[in-house]
């Protein structure tokens, strides 16, 4: 599985997905996380745990920001954020790393926040996001862990936007959750002017909207009217070490 973990991270294009949040607003928010005004700060920041509706495979995200004493850039040294996530899923006795994912050079920054399990328990549904510190924008994809194969599932948004609209084109996304019927929703939102500027692509839509993903076929249609998100896990705090 460590195998096919390691492809996921290395081999799958991340989707398109710019703007840029405020910090995260509460201890257990992994959605964005980093080391505070002028990197000064470390910190470690661990979800509510997730437990799939059928009672298993409890899961949680932590992101762990490291202020380090750099030189990214070569004119100056100063202390810079890098920043790592993990996934962890609990098997039998005891919560196993199923997924990480490291800083690189053009990206320091990353976070993992899980959104829901699948209502039959076997899709666990996640929100990847990747930035580079001192720079606009933040990317944000979708991450699909199938529990019971071990694998992962990544989405290029960008291919499914290239479908819809016909065009290169780019949308803020954020993971929303599933559908009564188990479909994958995602809103989006047109880019600003400066972030469409920085990645050279043009919006694809100037409104606001929610699709329906297919994570196979990386397509997106429409949310179908009436349609209604619902929330299947159990959440549990963090138990007090």
């Amino acid at each position: 599985m460590l195998g096919l973990m390691l492809l996921a991270l290395l081999g799958i294009p991340a989707a398109y997905a710019q703007n840029t949040p405020a910090s995260a607003a509460k201890s257990s928010d992994t959605s964005y996380v980093t080391c505070g005004e002028k990197a000064a700060t470390s910190r470690t920041v661990s979800s509510d745990i997730f437990v799939a509706p059928d009672g298993k495979r409890p899961a949680y995200t932590r992101v762990v920001a490291n202020s380090v004493s750099g030189q990214l850039n070569p004119a100056r040294i100063s202390r810079v954020c890098v920043n790592n996530s993990l996934l962890f899923v609990k098997s039998e006795a005891d919560f196993d790393l199923v997924f990480l994912q490291e800083a690189s050079d053009t990206e320091t920054g990353n976070s993992l926040q899980i959104v829901d399990w699948s209502a039959d328990s076997h899709r666990l549904l996640l929100e990847l996001a990747q930035w580079q510190y001192d720079s606009p924008g933040v990317t944000r994809s979708v991450l699909v862990y199938q529990a019971e194969l071990g694998v992962f599932q990544q989405p290029d948004l960008s291919r499914a936007f290239r479908k819809q609209f016909g065009i290169d084109c780019s949308l803020n996304v954020h993971v929303a959750g599933f559908t009564a019927e188990g479909k994958i929703v995602i809103d989006t939102q047109p880019m600003t002017p400066e972030e469409e500027e920085v990645l050279a692509i043009p919006s694809c839509s100037p409104k606001k909207a929610q699709w329906i993903l297919n994570p196979a076929s990386e397509s997106i249609a429409p949310l179908p009217e009436g349609a209604k998100l619902v929330h299947n896990a159990k959440m549990e705090a963090q138990p007090q070490r």
